[in-house]
């Protein structure tokens, strides 16, 4: 782990504490197979994300995630997490809650796009590339991918950034990715040399508070579960800060802190907003979309209304 002085997301050094927090049962077990310990919550006063620190490097993300949601994944999580069973698992990747999700990127993204084709889009950091595939008519899907995790049929894995950096890619997506990772401009970087003047770049994250009521509830209702069925690992969270876990979220975006991190790198804000999610997480959903600075944007034929 890495403390940092300046916020990973604008590179502020307006930094505060938010509160005390602790390495949560799951993360600590599985990247350094330890009982769960303190940390912080940092808040940054210039563009408002929220992050642990010190920070998860890039060796620990890949003990993380290594074979992603997979069955030594499960397996290891249920250890610590009582309630995330098979079947919770595997909720997650519902094909209802996908083509959901599928038809609401589509819709943003059509917006953006200059007329119906066969584009070709590269999910960065998509697992199977589930969200990419068969997300627009005719789309060539590719996904880069660190966990190894085998791709669906017809989606291309790419499994360096010089493979990715073979192909001219129309639309680059980024979902889910940014808030697991310690250091999100590393991330944004990495897009940055796959993409092209061409390439539409599209982010998403969650929209969510440590601090929210459901969230203190969840983990209020986890801790009782852990206190019966785990008693070791719950009175190892009886402490300050002890409902506020440093999980595999390891930072709290808003559509601010998301644009802030496209103008850190120089990148274009075309569009920023928010949409609610449902499925087994449910929450709000933050996207940007932009494209590297001085390029033009797409023409995009107007529908009238």
């Amino acid at each position: 782990m890495k403390e940092v002085l300046t916020c990973p997301v604008c590179g502020s050094d307006r930094l505060k504490q938010a509160s005390r927090a602790v390495v949560s049962p799951f993360l600590a077990r599985r990247i350094w197979n330890r009982p769960p310990f303190p940390t912080v919550l940092v808040c940054c006063g210039c563009c408002g994300v929220r992050f642990f620190n010190p920070r998860l490097e890039p060796e620990e993300e890949e003990r993380l995630y290594a074979g992603y949601r997979g069955p030594e994944y499960q397996k290891c999580r249920q250890a610590a997490e009582p309630w995330y069973t098979p079947r919770f698992n595997a909720s997650l990747t519902d094909a209802a809650f996908l083509q959901a999700r599928r038809a609401r990127v589509a819709e943003i993204l059509r917006r953006h796009l200059p007329e119906n084709r066969p584009y070709r889009i590269l999910d960065f950091g998509g697992a199977h590339g589930e969200l990419v595939k068969d997300l627009l008519t005719g789309c060539v899907p590719y996904v880069y991918e660190i966990s190894h995790v085998e791709p669906l049929d017809g989606v291309t894995a790419c499994t360096t950034l010089e493979q990715c950096q073979r192909h001219e890619f129309d639309v680059i997506l980024c979902s889910n990715v940014l808030e697991h990772v310690g250091f999100p401009r590393t991330i944004i970087e990495q897009i940055q040399r796959v993409a092209t003047p061409r390439t539409l770049i599209w982010v998403e994250v969650p929209q969510e508070s440590p601090f929210s009521r459901s969230q203190m509830l969840r983990r209020i209702a986890q801790e009782v579960i852990l206190l019966a069925l785990r008693p070791q690992l719950g009175l190892r969270l009886l402490r300050p800060g002890g409902l506020c876990w440093m999980h595999e979220h390891v930072n709290y975006f808003d559509v601010g802190s998301l644009k802030a991190l496209f103008q850190a790198v120089g990148w274009d804000v075309l569009a920023a907003e928010d949409y609610p999610i449902g499925g087994p997480v449910g929450g709000e959903m933050a996207w940007a979309i932009g494209k590297l600075a001085g390029c033009p944007a797409p023409e995009t034929e107007v529908v009238p209304g």
